[in-house]
């Protein structure tokens, strides 16, 4: 998800660059999509983080939604403007119609994304209580562990034993067991 935030802050953030260079005028509402585009793709960073991803993919999505409410308030405001024969600038309203698109789309994203993840995450914690679930039960039962055929004590040195690693520096990892038949 945080990858798709960068993503549509980015096309928020391109929308205001191409705003700029299409028209020498300049007014305030060309910079909207850059408002919530800096903020989008600065979430998105933060959401790389995985211990991060949820609270920012929750912010972000708030974000979104506050750009597209704020987009269609806009919108409704230059359709009665509009209808009451003002002027309007083409340019602002095919940015907002623009950006109020790209804010529904991320947010319509960002939602079913926090869902998917919750359940996973809720599958997850039933997972986890249905296993210790069935371990209880088998404590209560007493059952008594058989060591696997395979295993055998005598399979070979051990590499993690202190005999294999020096005595001077007890926090050194232990060396590495050769095999003497291969060639370097």
């Amino acid at each position: 998800m945080a990858r798709i935030g960068i993503f549509f802050g980015l096309v928020l953030c391109g929308l205001t660059v191409m705003a700029l260079s299409v028209t020498t005028e300049k007014s305030f509402t060309q910079f909207v999509p850059m408002m919530f585009g800096i903020p989008l793709l600065f979430l998105g960073v933060v959401g790389l983080n995985p211990h991060r991803r949820m609270s920012a993919t929750v912010v972000a999505l708030t974000l979104g939604l506050l750009g597209f409410v704020c987009g269609a308030v806009r919108f409704i405001v230059l359709m009665v403007d509009r209808a009451a024969g003002g002027v309007i600038n083409p340019l602002s309203f095919r940015l907002v119609v623009a950006m109020t698109i790209v804010c529904l789309i991320f947010a319509l994203t960002a939602m079913v994304w926090v869902r998917k993840r919750r359940e996973r995450l809720s599958r997850r914690i039933n997972l986890d209580r249905s296993k210790a679930e069935v371990v209880s039960t088998t404590d209560d039962q007493k059952r008594v562990a058989v060591p696997e055929t395979h295993v055998s004590a005598a399979s070979g040195p051990d590499p993690v034993s202190p005999s294999t690693s020096t005595s001077a520096n007890p926090y050194q990892s232990p060396r590495a067991v050769e095999n003497p038949t291969e060639t370097r």
